[in-house]
């Protein structure tokens, strides 16, 4: 029960029966099979959850053709990444060119050889899976060196406020000002966060001026003022 849990799912798109069966009979063994008779039926069967691991799709059918079917999958963010491999009567190189050209990962001819849609099929599952693993582990660093980037803003705004206390309160204060004033502009999250982070940065110089220099209760003489600029 628990290997089929974990086998992966492949979606059949053909309005041929005869085809169907051939397709099917090439991967029931090793995998989950999903069909779909028309590219409305394989849209909507790729949009549900849990959603197919691979799609082998054919060119030629009635109201939706593959090459439409192929576009709105790699248009559509939530299914921009399932790998599509052509599967049709047409042999021309410009056929297959069009093909590749809309984001299909492979291209193989009627009539099919079994073994040869078994082999590409793991092919194609297993590259996905690499570049899968590959994408989380980068979100996973870039998450870290985030967090990283983020502590070191934070620890030098505490080394300014214990400089200066005035200007450590300024710094938070300053923080959540351009917060809600980022928010209020309809800045995107990313945006809002960027500016919330980077603004405790804009005092940070006032960490190298000397104490007798930024503590002075007086004007600064020009030296000084040369010192703090």
């Amino acid at each position: 029960m628990a290997q089929q849990q974990n086998q992966k799912t492949v979606l059949i798109v053909d309005d041929t029966p005869e085809n169907i069966d051939v397709l099917r009979g090439a991967v029931k063994n090793d995998y989950k099979v999903k069909i779909a008779t028309n590219g409305k039926k394989a849209l909507s069967i790729a949009h549900n959850n849990p959603k197919p691991d691979i799609i082998l799709l054919d060119i030629m059918m009635p109201e939706m053709d593959g090459y439409e079917v192929c576009r709105r999958l790699k248009e559509d963010i939530s299914t921009a990444k399932i790998p599509v491999i052509f599967i049709t009567a047409k042999t021309d190189m410009e056929s297959e060119v069009r093909c590749l050209k809309l984001g299909a990962v492979d291209f193989i001819s009627k009539p099919i050889n079994p073994p040869v849609v078994q082999l590409r099929v793991k092919t194609q599952l297993s590259l996905y899976d690499q570049n899968r693993a590959l994408e989380m582990k980068v979100g996973e660093r870039t998450a870290e060196l985030n967090e990283t980037r983020l502590e070191i803003i934070r620890r030098l705004g505490r080394a300014a406020e214990y400089k200066d206390n005035e200007t450590g309160m300024h710094v938070i204060r300053m923080s959540h000002y351009t917060r809600l004033m980022a928010e209020k502009m309809d800045f995107d999250e990313a945006t809002v966060d960027l500016i919330f982070n980077a603004a405790p940065m804009h005092d940070i110089g006032k960490i190298g001026i000397p104490d007798k220099i930024l503590l002075k209760p007086g004007k600064l003489d020009a030296d000084e003022w040369k010192i703090m600029k």
